[in-house]
């Protein structure tokens, strides 16, 4: 499986979830920090990929809404991600 379109969504997913979990508000607002608009279908399009992928996984939570952390092979992507977009790793 590759990321095909979600491509650079997910490189900014992977960099937003860089510091801590988040849900998908708080991701959908870092991500619009990094990157500027996106859409909520391109950021859910790249969240499941990568949580097919398992760069990305859920976690349970007192809510019922679940918050997305990077696992240890997403950690290793995130600071190539960073690299790539010329951020600091």
């Amino acid at each position: 499986m590759t990321l095909g379109r979600y491509l650079e969504p997910a490189l900014w997913v992977l960099i937003a979830l860089d510091e801590d979990p988040l849900g998908l508000t708080a991701m959908f607002d870092a991500v619009r920090s990094l990157d500027g608009p996106i859409r909520h279908g391109t950021l859910v399009g790249a969240l499941s990929r990568l949580e097919r992928l398992r760069l990305v996984e859920s976690i349970s939570t007192d809510t019922r809404l679940p918050m997305y952390r990077l696992t240890t092979l997403g950690r290793t992507a995130a600071g190539s991600a960073s690299i790539l977009k010329g951020r600091p790793a």
